[in-house]
């Protein structure tokens, strides 16, 4: 019969499927993506877990549905060399995660594992039958070979052994965490075989769910322990790695609400419908019995007596395969039974339990131990008995337990394996909708970091028409807002940086035009001397080229938001600047100092960057409001290649860094200086110290124009002693990229 123990152990093997599949796509992904070879052997790992877990299961249903044993043992074949090429990998994954050079000892391994696989393919088995529970695979071992689990157990066992050694070594608490998670789930796997091996001794089912258990726990273990970066901060708590994906939690819930719940189902629909078909069956063999009695006691031979032939002919008809029918006399002794073992007749068998009921002239059906001419492997009988009253005789039968409910064994196992195919399309159907789910968060959390990074043309491309199509929508309405909002705050902080530059470009101005006035009136009184007019014809134009020169600065920043990528000189912008903003700076008392050096010119939108230097210098010279020194710099040299160290980190790649052409910049002042608590804030929307005038979107929009040209900023700040500024830009667009 199928026991509980024997759903649950299934369960349980249905379990680790899910988790050996669960490694195989979560590290053949991850190969795709990074290509190391490390998580190529894990996922070949996981495969070879995800076969032999599988192949498990259909070996004992087909052990239990009573199929051709030479499918049977073609899957112990199979399940045999998957076990030797899975420890195979197991060393390649050793031999790569811990950079060893032993090439020539996994390929001496390599050669054993082949040898071996080969050798389960020829050997002949041994089959061990020791049956406790109908659904259990009987043991089959392999004749002159190494057991196969031994392969596996001892590459786990030494990588269990190199992982606590690690795990002792690291500084960390993720890593220490992480390998000693991988350490115990690599020993769990080694020592999970132990409970097997009992089993095989014994039959008794809890030892083979024990193997399971630890099974289940060690594949966990495992995948976690090698998922889980041992710098990230979940490696701190790696078992609730599980929470931090909604793919994970919408698929535990499956299994939590569903398949548990089918679990309970089908233990308690399996074991109403045994306990049914074991009476009628049990019903069905008292019935036989009292038919054979009835057929004895009313059938009689003209003198009344017993018709010895007549009897034999009856139990020889109710014989039938394995089914023992024989007659007791009133002494005890067997006095009819089938004609193909006579050697049996006159066998004493009054110690039997079965024989002192049916001589004390009960009826019924039992289960018990059979101390008759059983064969030792059938000696658990259904016998069923009835006394024949009027001779002094008793009826019995017996049939082998395995024989008589091989009927509610198909059943339950036909019940067992639609619920095993219900919970894989469950389960599959479950993690369709959960990685549509998931896509579409992932897709929201995409936009939603691209719009905190400031791109406000990024939109959302959900299809559904559900809450979350209906949120990307909203979401897709918001950036375009967002990015109108935004432009009209620039040309707010535009404004704003127009008016403080407009006080200096009135300065600047005045004198060319009180030069300009100045000979213009004495232009016709002295127009005759020859040294005047070649004075004016050459100081006027130096004049309106001064004017015209401010007027086009200013016409660059106020130009609308359009860029124009062009070769511009970062000198001659900083020079325009800070002759604009001299007033400005001689108002608060600040003194400017400058020292740029002889750099190229960049690929850059000339207004963008004016606006970007404008609002950082504006803001030095308005921080040191009692005066101070602003000084500017310049400089050329080469960075690592701008964006790919950020994702060699994400993508765990190996690529070769590459230096690129950049320009830098510092702006420093002897200001006020940002508290530590606000430096973390200056480049937030709308965050601003200012009391009066400030509207937070100065250096947001400056951090925005860098970051579109591909560059970066760095702020040093001491309260009281001032703040710097460095902006780093690349040379072209290309070493941008």
């Amino acid at each position: 019969m199928i026991s509980t123990l024997a759903i649950i152990r299934i369960f349980l093997q249905i379990f680790a499927t899910c988790i050996a599949i669960s490694g195989v796509y979560s590290f053949v992904i991850r190969y795709i993506k990074q290509r190391k070879k490390e998580d190529l052997y894990l996922s070949l790992i996981f495969i070879s877990l995800s076969v032999y877990t599988a192949l498990t299961v259909i070996s004992q249903i087909i052990y239990t549905l009573d199929i051709s044993a030479g499918i049977r043992f073609a899957l112990h074949r199979v399940i045999a060399i998957d076990l030797v090429i899975g420890s195979l990998f197991v060393a390649y994954f050793i031999k790569e995660k811990f950079s060893y050079k032993g090439n020539l000892l996994v390929r001496i391994y390599m050669f054993v594992c082949i040898i071996q696989s080969y050798l389960y393919i020829r050997s002949p088995l041994n089959i061990i039958e020791n049956i406790k529970d109908l659904v259990v695979d009987p043991g089959i071992h392999f004749l002159y070979t190494i057991p196969s689990d031994w392969f596996w157990n001892i590459l786990f066992l030494l990588l269990a052994i190199k992982l606590f050694s690690v795990a002792r070594t690291s500084r960390t608490v993720g890593e220490k965490n992480i390998y000693w998670l991988s350490g115990i789930s690599s020993l769990l796997f080694s020592l999970s075989f132990i409970p097997s091996y009992f089993y095989a001794k014994s039959g008794q089912t809890y030892y083979l769910l024990g193997f399971w258990l630890i099974y289940l726990c060690a594949a966990t273990g495992f995948f976690l322990g090698n998922i889980i970066s041992p710098k990230d901060d979940i490696a701190r708590f790696p078992l609730s790695y599980f929470r931090t994906r909604i793919l994970y939690k919408l698929v535990l819930i499956f299994i939590l609400l569903i398949v548990i719940l089918l679990e309970a189902t089908t233990i308690a629909t399996i074991n109403l419908n045994q306990m049914s078909l074991q009476k009628a069956i049990k019903n069905n063999y008292l019935i036989i019995a009292r038919n054979i009695a009835d057929k004895i006691e009313y059938m009689t031979n003209k003198e009344g007596s017993l018709n010895v032939n007549f009897v034999q002919g009856i139990v020889d008809q109710e014989t039938i395969g394995k089914r023992q029918v024989y007659i007791v006399s009133n002494n005890g002794k067997i006095f009819v039974i089938s004609s193909q073992k006579p050697q049996e007749v006159g066998r004493d068998m009054s110690s039997a339990g079965v024989v002192k009921k049916v001589l004390a002239g009960k009826d019924g059906v039992d289960e018990y131990i059979s101390e008759s001419f059983a064969a030792a492997q059938d000696q658990h009988v259904i016998g069923a008995f009835a006394p024949v009253k009027k001779y002094g005789l008793g009826v019995i039968i017996e049939d082998p337990a395995w024989m008589a409910y091989s009927d509610v064994r198909l059943v339950s196992t036909n019940t067992l394996i639609l619920v095993i195919v219900g919970i894989f399309m469950t389960v599959s159907a479950g993690i369709f909708f959960a990685k549509s789910i998931e896509s579409s968060i992932n897709e929201v959390i995409i936009g939603t970091e691209a719009v905190g990074k400031g791109d406000y043309s990024y939109k959302i491309k959900i299809n559904s028409i559900d809450e979350i199509g209906h949120l990307a929508d909203a979401f897709n309405q918001m950036t375009k807002e967002l990015k109108q909002s935004q432009e009209h705050l620039i040309s707010s902080e535009k404004l704003a940086s127009l008016g403080t530059m407009a006080a200096g470009m009135a300065h600047e101005i005045k004198n060319p035009l009180v030069s300009l006035r100045t000979f213009t009136q004495l232009l016709p009184q002295r127009f005759e001397d020859e040294e005047f007019r070649r004075k004016f014809a050459t100081v006027v134009p130096q004049e309106i080229d001064k004017i015209n020169k401010i007027a086009e600065s200013l016409l660059r920043f106020g130009r609308p938001h359009k860029p124009e990528l062009t070769q511009v000189s970062v000198n001659e912008i900083l020079d325009e600047i800070l002759a604009l903003f001299d007033n400005e700076a001689r108002k608060n008392n600040v003194k400017i100092t400058t020292k740029l050096a002889d750099i190229p010119k960049i690929t850059a939108d000339a207004g963008q960057i004016s606006q970007a230097l404008v609002n950082i210098i504006l803001n030095a010279i308005q921080a040191m409001q009692n005066g101070g020194e602003l000084s500017v710099k310049t400089d050329a040299g080469e960075v690592i290649r701008l964006g790919s160290a950020a994702r060699a980190a994400e993508d765990g790649a190996e690529e070769e860094a590459k230096p690129a052409p950049v320009v830098f910049i510092e702006v420093s002042d002897t200001g006020l200086g940002i508290p530590e608590e606000n430096l973390n804030k200056i480049f937030d929307p709308f965050f601003t110290t200012k009391e009066v005038g400030g509207t937070g979107m100065g250096l947001p929009i400056t951090l925005r124009i860098i970051e579109d040209h591909h560059g970066s900023i760095k702020v040093r700040s001491q309260v009281g002693k001032g703040t710097t500024f460095l902006i780093t830009l690349p040379q072209t667009q290309e070493a941008a990229v």
